[in-house]
């Protein structure tokens, strides 16, 4: 077991290294723009910032070259994500990971085949059940299978990300093929089914290994202002919850993996967003709107990913950290320090990253008023007579119901 979790730690750090340096770039990134719109005078930039500006501004080309090239015209600043790697790292990265996978295959290689593999292991526990079924099911071997499976099962999911493959690595193995199949019998009846003892034994799997290996690379990996990140475990999620019954809000191991979550929530709110407030009069100046617009975006899609959780952690809980800690403290004030037509601008984005049923009317959690009736007075400020404002207006519509 020791060996297994040297492996998987071995593993966690390929990952988390990437994702650690590209929010520290991110991070420093962030810091470079808001120094370089400071009203100093005479501030001279060392090496060090000039190189990391001109990395900046050349990655952010790169990302513009591939929206033109998919043919992405309506990207909005601050919604991409810094994800680069160079090509030196990419390929080191994959040395490891195969260096690793080569380690893997030596763990198990003086066990013998019925000892160390998932088909074999359960063939013998299968020849006992259709043996004496009844000593099978007293001796409580479909409790005990997930345990006796776990260390094999972790080796075959050594290198698992689920970050970007999702179910679909997992479900097309064969030893998730392995486990569906156990004990299958071609006469086997709705009845005898529901006697079947091990009928709970991938649920349990997933349950009591898949989700305590997700709940230590979200731990140390996942990075909540990435949207590819994001989506892909939110639906590997609920998948699990929707798809395995033993996968509830009871699991001491499903609770653990959402405290994860929510913990790497606030974390990203604590220490990602930073939306500037400048005096009026610098806020016409078109670098330091354009950097004021960028911050208020990544704040918006930092919300849009958390409210992705939406029916898998509670109302209440997302709400004092999406809402709360993110929307009221520093996107409502960014709409409140500027002129009505951005302010509506950012309102109408903002409103697009809240899920539907929170805009319903005497639906929407009590934390969102400040953003509802923010974008009333939003509303008021408009001038219908002047066409962007008018088209901002009927964009609010939909905002503007859940105040009524």
């Amino acid at each position: 077991m020791l060996v297994i979790k040297l492996l998987e730690q071995r593993v966690e750090s390929i990952y988390s290294q990437k994702v650690n340096e590209c929010i520290a770039r991110r991070r420093q990134d962030v810091m470079d723009q808001s120094q370089e719109l400071a009203p100093q005078k005479g501030r001279d930039r060392d090496e060090n910032e000039v190189r990391r500006i001109a990395e900046r501004e050349g990655r952010r080309i790169r990302r513009q070259r591939v929206r033109e090239l998919r043919g992405f015209s309506n990207h909005v600043e601050g919604m991409s994500s810094d994800e680069e790697t160079t090509e030196t790292e990419q390929i080191n990265a994959r040395a490891q990971r195969d260096i690793i996978d080569q380690d893997a295959q030596h763990v198990f290689e003086d066990v013998l085949e019925e000892f160390s593999t998932i088909d074999g292991v359960l063939r013998r526990f299968e020849t006992w059940k259709k043996f004496d079924c009844d000593a099978y099911t007293e001796a409580y071997v479909s409790l005990c299978l997930p345990k006796l499976l776990g260390p094999l099962i972790r080796m075959q999911i050594l290198l698992w990300n689920p970050f970007s493959q999702g179910a679909q690595e997992l479900e097309k193995s064969q030893w998730y093929t392995s486990l569906v199949m156990f004990s299958q019998d071609e006469k086997e009846s709705e009845d005898s089914l529901r006697r079947d003892p091990d009928v709970q034994l991938l649920p349990r799997i997933i349950e009591k290994v898949i989700i305590p290996k997700l709940t230590q690379l979200v731990t140390q990996c996942w990075d909540p202002l990435s949207s590819t990140q994001t989506v892909s475990l939110v639906g590997l999620v609920t998948k699990f919850i929707q798809d395995y019954p033993t996968v509830t809000h009871s699991s001491k191991f499903l609770n653990a993996l959402l405290k994860s979550v929510v913990d790497k929530m606030k974390v990203a709110v604590e220490n990602d967003v930073y939306i500037p407030i400048y005096p009026r009069q610098r806020m016409s100046e078109a670098k330091v709107n354009a950097f004021f617009l960028r911050q208020c975006s990544v704040a918006t899609k930092l919300l849009s990913n958390l409210v992705r959780w939406q029916g898998i952690i509670s109302d209440d809980l997302l709400s004092q950290i999406a809402l709360d800690a993110l929307l009221t403290r520093y996107l409502v004030m960014a709409m409140r320090s500027s002129p009505p037509l951005q302010a509506a601008n950012l309102c109408q984005m903002v409103g697009s990253a809240l899920p539907r049923v929170w805009l319903q009317v005497c639906v929407h959690p009590p934390q969102l008023t400040p953003f509802l009736n923010e974008a009333k007075s939003i509303a008021k400020q408009l001038d219908f007579d002047k066409p962007l404002e008018r088209d901002a207006l009927e964009r609010l519509s939909s905002i503007l119901k859940a105040t009524t």
